[in-house]
């Protein structure tokens, strides 16, 4: 603009020196011309004005923004000595801006972070370039912060090499959200690597992105052989389709998950058996985003579960089906033939004269030949065909679809061809023989129960003329129910006669070896046949249901006599009163056991009753219903039998219980079979995990006492301590272990 200005006044002069030398009509012309560039002067004045008036407003609004941006902005030389700050950064200190000038930045950044921050401004030096760090800053009066600088080299002339323009912005929750999410990270990891359970995340192709120590462990893997492999790698090749579609129909049906039991297959080569939790992570929009699993192994479970199951449904002895699995495969079979109107034959087998090889071998030799009998009849079936153990020496087959009678008879004279062949046990050669009884579906009956009756018909009828020989059910051979009423007769009338006695069998803790309590059994005085046990007779009871009423009647008598004891001063015991199945389903249980500690006056502390696992898991809503009602009244409750049935454990924990029962099936043979040991060490494990005492009964051996006492287990009976003796010779037992 001064420039004009000297230009303009410069024109002037050579127009007034020129003013003399003109005519009047360049006098004109020359005013006229001299007071348009005037008036151009005056114009350009008042745009250099206007000028001048924006570039100070420009200055001032620049000052404002830069002093009160929402971050800070320092001017640094390059020892960090403040040149210049903006009100902002004062506030993010804490101080006024005017005492930052002169002083060095380092006086406001943590002693910690000095090499970080002095490296970045030698960095913005030497590279020429914007440069960041991040360090923490003191802030007066109050706690430290984190900030973010991002500095440059200066562009404003001679000063350039040597000044640095710094902004700071506080970033202090960003940093505490990293660090929070550092921690949780950290925290995540330890309880990722040293959980009890096996960690997968997987992408939602089912590869492996990461997983956790226990996991790989588990399989016997490195993690390294594991990252980026398929999942059905290390599934079992049978549960890979079912996991496979569990995991579409999750993806299709956008569900949080599921929850399966698997089998693994590790680097060796085995198996294990896993329970897998799987869920889906999806990202905010709703798509599936990765998957974590969790995979306890369960193996010694399912194996235990497996063993239990197993010796529920198949013969201890000789592994065959027993009576339950046999009379469910016979209805299922019956239902299959019915629809394709096949013929179905079953077959009822019994050793003939049995008791005497018991009595004179002895039992361990009786089991074993009852276990070639079971080995022999396999070899002489069909593979289609089902042998089964019922108990005793009793065997049964079924053959689910023949076309004639004749391919039954063949079988069974198959067998009998057999059994002309000695047996050898213990380097004994045995000449057995066996009698069987047939009976056909449809002819000789539709549903279960009549075609084992009347195959059991068709055996007794063969015992009775002759054994070792077979025969078909005939209606004739009805005529033997005619003994079975005259003897029915004979038993309801026991009870007017007089003819029932209870025997008390003791129960000793096996710690103290003192007898805590009795179990009462049943036996009858028959005027004919002498004494008669149990299995002589509560059969036939329990067919007629005259077993309810002698059930009632051994449960007053088992009271009364125990309060008896408990008056002539012997300890006070309890008595164990065992249930029938019919007895335990009767709607007035509780009322009758209420009556019979009433009118006998024993308390209900020191009455146990005892229910088999069959019965007790036969209708759960009435024996949860009656046993809670007793376990109120204060009367004990116990399982029978266990082991021998198959018990739902989910069920069985819900029980008011105190005891479960050992079969002594599983007691006879503990000395030499490691799977008794091993169901026998299971059941007293769950027992007490369940905080139920076990008993085991059938004990005859100290070396059987031996082991239950390594187990653990609570209580035991049988004939190393005593056979079950009537009342009168009981006081002596009691007086003899106070």
């Amino acid at each position: 603009m001064d420039d004009l200005r000297q230009q303009a006044e410069k024109r002037l002069e050579q127009q007034d020196a020129r003013l003399h030398e003109l005519s009047k009509e360049d006098m004109d012309r020359l005013v006229h011309e001299l007071g348009t560039h005037q008036i151009e002067l005056e114009i350009q004045n008042e745009e250099l004005r206007r000028a001048q008036h924006e570039l100070e407003e420009s200055r001032r609004k620049y000052s404002d923004l830069y002093d009160f941006a929402p971050i800070g902005y320092l001017s640094l030389d390059r020892d960090g000595y403040i040149l210049e700050a903006n009100h902002t950064i004062g506030i993010m200190l804490n101080r006024p801006k005017r005492t930052l000038t002169g002083k060095r930045i380092f006086d406001f950044i943590d002693r910690h972070d000095h090499r970080i921050f002095f490296k970045h401004l030698e960095d913005t030096l030497i590279r020429q370039s914007r440069q960041t760090c991040e360090a923490r800053l003191k802030k007066y009066g109050a706690a430290d912060f984190y900030a973010r600088f991002e500095s440059i080299i200066a562009e404003d002339g001679e000063r350039a090499a040597h000044h640095i323009r710094t902004a700071v912005i506080d970033i202090s929750e960003k940093k505490h959200a990293e660090l929070a999410l550092q921690r949780s990270e950290k925290r995540f990891r330890s309880i990722f690597d040293n959980v009890a359970v096996g960690i997968v995340i997987a992408d939602t192709e089912r590869r492996i992105v990461d997983c956790n120590p226990m996991f790989h462990k588990m399989l016997g893997y490195a993690k390294e052989e594991l990252i980026g492999r398929h999942a059905a790698v290390v599934t079992h090749p049978d549960d890979e389709p079912e996991n496979a579609l569990l995991f579409k129909r999750t993806l299709e049906e956008r569900r949080g998950g599921f929850r399966m039991q698997k089998r693994y297959l590790r680097k060796d080569g085995s198996t294990i058996w896993g329970d897998l939790i799987v869920s889906f992570v999806y990202d905010e929009r709703g798509r599936p985003d990765f998957i974590v699993a969790m995979i306890s192994d369960i193996t010694e479970h399912i194996r235990m579960e497996e063993t239990i199951r197993h010796q529920a449904y198949h013969d201890a002895l000789t592994g065959l089906p027993n009576r339950m699995l046999f009379t469910d495969l016979l209805i299922s079979a019956l239902n299959q033939a019915h629809r394709n109107k096949k013929i179905l034959a079953v077959m009822f087998l019994d050793l003939d004269r049995f008791k005497v090889i018991n009595d004179t071998m002895g039992h361990t030799f009786g089991d074993k030949l009852l276990q070639a009998v079971a080995e022999m009849l396999r070899r002489c079936v069909r593979e289609s065909d089902i042998v089964a153990r019922i108990g005793g020496d009793e065997f049964t087959i079924l053959l689910p679809s023949i076309s004639h009678a004749e391919d039954a008879a063949k079988i069974a004279q198959k067998i009998m061809e057999q059994f002309k062949k000695p047996f050898a046990v213990n380097d004994h050669e045995l000449h057995v023989t066996m009698s069987i009884g047939i009976s056909l579906y449809p002819n000789d009956g539709e549903h279960m129960e009549t075609l084992l009756k009347n195959a059991d018909i068709a055996l007794y009828h063969i015992k009775e003329f002759g054994r070792n020989n077979y025969a078909f059910y005939d209606s004739a051979m009805n005529v033997r129910t005619l003994e079975r009423m005259i003897l029915e007769n004979s038993l309801r009338q026991t009870l007017q006669r007089g003819e029932l006695v209870v025997y008390y069998q003791p129960q000793i803790d096996i710690r103290t070896r003192q007898i805590i309590c009795t179990e009462a059994l049943v036996r009858w005085r028959h005027p004919e046949l002498g004494l008669l046990n149990p299995m002589q007779f509560l059969p036939l009871a329990e067919e007629t249901g005259f077993i309810v009423s002698l059930d009632e009647w051994v449960l007053r008598t088992a009271c009364e006599q125990n309060k008896r004891l408990q008056e002539a001063g012997h300890p006070s015991l309890c008595v164990t009163v065992n249930l029938s199945a019919r007895q335990f389903q009767q709607s007035n249980l509780v009322e009758m056991v209420e009556h019979a500690l009433h009118d006998t006056g024993l308390e209900p502390r020191y009455l146990l009753l005892e229910v088999t696992e069959s019965t007790a898991m036969k209708n759960m809503d009435i024996t949860f219903s009656n046993l809670t009602r007793l376990a109120r009244m204060g009367v004990k409750c116990s399982i029978d039998d266990f082991g021998t049935g198959y018990s739902s454990l989910s069920y069985l924990k819900r029980l008011p219980l105190q005891s479960l029962k050992i079969d002594k099936s599983f007691i006879r043979d503990i000395a030499s079979s490691p799977d008794d040991k091993a169901i026998i060490t299971a059941i007293v494990a769950m027992a007490h995990s369940m905080k139920m005492n076990v008993i085991a009964e059938g004990v005859e051996t100290e070396e059987q006492l031996a082991f239950l006492q390594s187990v653990d287990c609570d209580e035991m009976q049988g004939f190393l301590i005593s056979e079950p003796l009537p009342v009168e010779e009981l006081e002596k037992v009691i007086e003899l272990y106070k």
